[in-house]
């Protein structure tokens, strides 16, 4: 919730304000507006000037501190550590306000901690003058959104067929709500919000880095022998591994018989559709969904898991129709009253992609081919292109693009793409990240 006290102050590994010996005694130039740098020239012959665009030059943000300490000696140190925190710098480090949910990106200019005798003994005083070339106020938490490229319906297929329509047995396989009843198998499972398939809400599963297969299994759900069931979802690896929606069978007793394996290889970073069909062997009563990383991760090596469902198939004696297809549209909100500059990731296989800003209709296309497991970052307020996030590709930006922002407000933005040869079904994936912005 906004709150109008300052509260704490990040730089570097210092922190100013409640809890800490440096107290934040005055603030200036964050809330105030910079100066406006005016495009206006004279109205020859007339009164008055035309107007153009207004534009803000750099901010700068005064800090004032009082020290406090115990000692002169430690209020040496404390001096001293804020000497050293506050030496020349080669590019602006962001200066967080951490309990009003804000930061800029700023360079230290002046300093000044002057040396009173009068209060030598526990207390002194400093003031910062901090250069923002960037004015813009950004949120402290970075913001993320993804979708697949469109896909269309398949529509109905000729001849004509009959089908199945499937029940799923486990519960919340979409994460919206929460995440019981999964629990992590050597590893941490949680509910996140950052790397959603569908929806806002996803499982995280984090391997403790020791043991093989870490996985996150569901409820166990009573099955029938000589009965089609089928495990399906969602799945992606922060780095390219062997992963697996399997399924373990239990007898009567619930004691554990065997696993049916559904594992395939997936890209870094890349939603992956598993989709198995299954008959419980002789003996199992129970089934259990089980999202297994194969090997031995280290911790960072974060599972993402979404819809995943165990289901049960029942013939319909309907006429089957094709997948629904993917509108490949995400809403991304910037909560600040300026235009935000997304960064944006495009991850292969895909062909000639194009991000439409469906808000304001301008579309950024590339002429550009990206294999499964090959990336491209696109920064749109530097308009840097980068394969693989370090070789600029910026000639792959069809001519008469428009790079796309995010106004205040919704934002609907539309990813499309081909398929390339030899790659049916692979999806590929845009992530869009961006800060809410103000000035």
């Amino acid at each position: 919730m906004p709150q109008q006290r300052l509260g704490r102050v990040q730089w570097g590994d210092l922190t100013f304000g409640p809890g800490t010996p440096y107290a934040v005694t005055a603030v200036e130039g964050l809330d105030d507006l910079p100066d406006i740098r005016g495009e206006d020239v004279e109205r020859p012959g007339q009164h008055g000037d035309y107007t153009g665009p207004d534009f803000t030059g750099p901010r700068t943000v005064q800090l004032g501190l009082g020290l406090h300490a115990a000692s002169p000696d430690e209020l040496r140190a404390l001096t001293l550590a804020l000497r050293n925190a506050t030496q020349p710098q080669r590019q602006p480090a962001p200066l967080q306000f951490l309990d009003q949910g804000t930061l800029v990106y700023a360079k230290v200019r002046r300093r000044s901690i002057p040396y009173d005798a009068e209060y030598l003994w526990r207390t002194g005083s400093a003031a910062l003058e901090l250069y923002c070339a960037d004015p813009y106020l950004y949120g402290l938490e970075e913001q993320s959104a993804s979708t697949t490229t469109y896909s269309p319906a398949a529509g109905r297929s000729y001849p004509l067929t009959y089908g199945f329509t499937s029940v799923t047995l486990n519960t919340n396989s979409d994460f919206e709500t929460t995440l019981a009843p999964w629990v992590g198998n050597t590893a941490t499972a949680a509910r996140v919000s950052t790397q959603a398939h569908s929806g806002s809400w996803s499982m995280q599963v984090t391997p403790n880095g020791t043991s093989a297969t870490p996985r996150s299994e569901s409820e166990k759900f009573p099955v029938s022998a000589g009965t089609k069931y089928r495990a399906q979802g969602w799945l992606r690896c922060v780095s390219a591994r062997t992963l697996g929606l399997n399924v373990n069978w239990y007898d009567a007793a619930s004691v554990y018989m065997t696993t049916s394996f559904n594992s395939q290889p997936v890209a870094a970073n890349t939603w992956t559709f598993f989709n198995g069909a299954f008959t419980p062997p002789a003996g199992a009563a129970f089934a259990q969904l089980a999202a297994t990383v194969n090997g031995t991760p280290p911790a960072t090596d974060l599972l993402f898991g979404d819809e995943l469902a165990f289901q049960q198939d029942f013939p319909t004696g309907v006429r089957a129709y094709g997948s629904a297809g993917d509108t490949g549209r995400v809403t991304a909100v910037n909560a600040g009253a300026s235009d935000a500059f997304p960064v944006l990731r495009l991850d292969g296989p895909v062909s000639d992609p194009a991000i439409e800003q469906v808000t304001t209709g301008g579309i950024l296309t590339l002429d550009a081919d990206l294999q499964a497991g090959e990336y491209l970052l696109i920064d749109t307020r530097s308009r840097a292109v980068l394969f693989m996030g370090s070789s600029p590709r910026r000639t792959w930006v069809r001519a008469g693009s428009s790079w796309p922002v995010l106004q205040p407000g919704p934002n609907e933005l539309a990813y499309r793409g081909s398929a390339l040869p030899g790659a049916p079904g692979q999806e590929s994936l845009l992530t869009i990240t961006w800060r809410d912005t103000s000035l």
